[in-house]
Parts: C-alpha cells; sequence; structure tokens
C-alpha cells in the first residue's frame, strides 16, 4: 500500500518554505550578536571625554551550542581587542619628566661636592697659614738722631708707646705737607677710637738746609705733639737705609733744590719694631683703623 506524502499541495510546501528560511534568517542573527562581544562607550571625566571599551561576556554566553567556532573567534577578537586597546591608553599617559626621588638625589650629590670642596679650600687655607715663616721684615733697627732740645734722640726714647715715622723735608712744596696733615687726622683719629695716644715722628732727609729750629717751627704746624727730627749727613744716612727710604737731589741749584723721596710711614710698635707702612693712597681713616687692629692686640 503506497504511503501518501505530507505535501500534498503548493500551498503547504511554499508555507514550509517560508519557515526554513525565517529559521535560517534568525540563527544567522543569534551568529551575529554572538561575534560581537564588544561595545564602545563614552564616559564623560569632567571636562575630558574618553573611549573607554567594556568587555559584555554575556552577550557572548547567547550564542548557540553550533556555532562555537563563532565563539572562539569572537573571543579572540576581544582578547586582541583589549590588548590594543590597553597600549593605545598606554602610548597615551605622559611620562613623569622628573621623581621626587631623583631629585632629591641630584641635590645631595651637589650639597656634597660644593661641602667637600669648601673642606678642600680651607685645609689649603689652613696649610698656608701654617707654613714657616722666612722671618721679620728686615726694616728698622737703633738709630740716633738730634732732638727737639738740640740733644742726642735715640730710638729708645719712643718705646713704651706706638709711633708713627715719617722722611720728608719743610722745602717740601705739597707731598710733605699733605701727608703731616693725613697722619695727624689719623693720629687724633686713633686716640679717639682706642683712648690711647701714637707718637707722630717727622724725620727731615735734608740735613743742610733743616736745621733744628727750622724743623720744629715746621712741625708745630701739623700737631702738637708732632716731634721733628734731624742730624748730620751720616745719621741721616744710617736711619734711612735702616727703613729703605730712597731719596735723591735735583740737579737744579746748590741752595735751592727739590728731593725726590719715598712717600711712607712706618708704624713702630712700643718695642721700637717695625710692624705696618701706609703709602700715599692709604685715606686717614684707613690708617687709624689699621693702627687701632695693632693697638688692640697689643
Amino acid at each position: 500500500m503506497m504511503r501518501r506524502s505530507p505535501w500534498t499541495s503548493y500551498s503547504q510546501l511554499r508555507s514550509f518554505a517560508r519557515s526554513v528560511r525565517l529559521c535560517l534568517e534568525q540563527q544567522e542573527q543569534n551568529v551575529c550578536r554572538g561575534a560581537t562581544s564588544q561595545k564602545l562607550q563614552v564616559k564623560n571625566c569632567g571636562e575630558t571625554w574618553r573611549p573607554v571599551v567594556r568587555n559584555f561576556s554575556s552577550q557572548s554566553s547567547r550564542s548557540p551550542p553550533s556555532s562555537s567556532s563563532s565563539s572562539s573567534s569572537s573571543s579572540t577578537s576581544s582578547t586582541s581587542s583589549s590588548q590594543s586597546s590597553s597600549s593605545g591608553f598606554s602610548s597615551r599617559i605622559p611620562p613623569q619628566a622628573v621623581s621626587y626621588g631623583s631629585l632629591a638625589a641630584l641635590m645631595l650629590t651637589g650639597g656634597g661636592i660644593v661641602a667637600y670642596y669648601k673642606y678642600l679650600r680651607e685645609e689649603h687655607i689652613k696649610s698656608v697659614k701654617t707654613l714657616p715663616s722666612s722671618g721679620k721684615a728686615a726694616v728698622g733697627g737703633p738709630w740716633t738722631l738730634v732732638g727737639p732740645t738740640g740733644k742726642p734722640f735715640e730710638s729708645k726714647s719712643l718705646e713704651g708707646e706706638f709711633s708713627l715715622l715719617y722722611f720728608g723735608f719743610t722745602f717740601c712744596p705739597d707731598i710733605c705737607p699733605e701727608e703731616l696733615e693725613k697722619i695727624a687726622e689719623s693720629v687724633n683719629l686713633l686716640e679717639k677710637l682706642t683712648k690711647r695716644k701714637i707718637q707722630p715722628v717727622f724725620i727731615t732727609i735734608d740735613p743742610e738746609r733743616d736745621d733744628r729750629e727750622t724743623v720744629n717751627d715746621y712741625c708745630e704746624e701739623f700737631h702738637p705733639r708732632l716731634i721733628g727730627l734731624t742730624g748730620t749727613k751720616d745719621q741721616i744716612q744710617k736711619i734711612t737705609r735702616l727703613y729703605r727710604v730712597y731719596y735723591s737731589k735735583t740737579n737744579d741749584s746748590d741752595d735751592d733744590y727739590l728731593i725726590d723721596h719715598s712717600i711712607i710711614s712706618y708704624l713702630v710698635d712700643p718695642e721700637g719694631n717695625f710692624i705696618k707702612f701706609f703709602g700715599k693712597n692709604s685715606t686717614a681713616s684707613d690708617m687709624a683703623m689699621e693702627m687701632k687692629r695693632f693697638v688692640d692686640q697689643w
């Protein structure tokens, strides 16, 4: 007996074909939804918009069991997409210029170098200060001249107090008066600062014209305690050698002449030792402050 076919009419066959087609389209949509495992969401962070990748693993689980290969490819695609997204974010992070640790290390290193340099410098200064001295300057010594009263005046007569010696001549037109005025001012200033007296002394280098009376009258014009000393030609030559004083007559005439000489004042301590000299460029204030230093240390 012949079995009857279920598709007995054309309308039934067409209805079956439509059902199959709809079923296939639904299956295809499910596969496509399963393959899409990532979505891009824009998140507002303050004023800056940045993309954030969010993994929707729940959607991939909806894929049908028959599409295992599709799920595998979807997982691979998700991993590669996440890696590329992460690398993209890391490349956008600005590198930190200098860390606090490296900055602190740099400052410590610099401070150590500076401290070491100062240490070496101080050690060098100490080594220089401790070098052996070659002795006192070969300036000064015992001498004898003619005093204001006409009697011999020895260098020992100045011992017991500081003295300031100057070599010149009474016929000097400008240099000697200026220097003697400066000496008088420095002596007065020193006495105000220390309440101690210092003895100013004028020694002529022109014994042929500067006799005792001439020297005394000359010294009274500058300071009431200025002592004027003269002597014989040999006595003047001896003391100028002791103090390394340069002087030379000009070849004008035998009676009317000038004398070129060194412009130096010599500070002598209470024991008669030379300790300091002052040149023409030293001011009265400079001389007073420097002499005060020696007076305070005495």
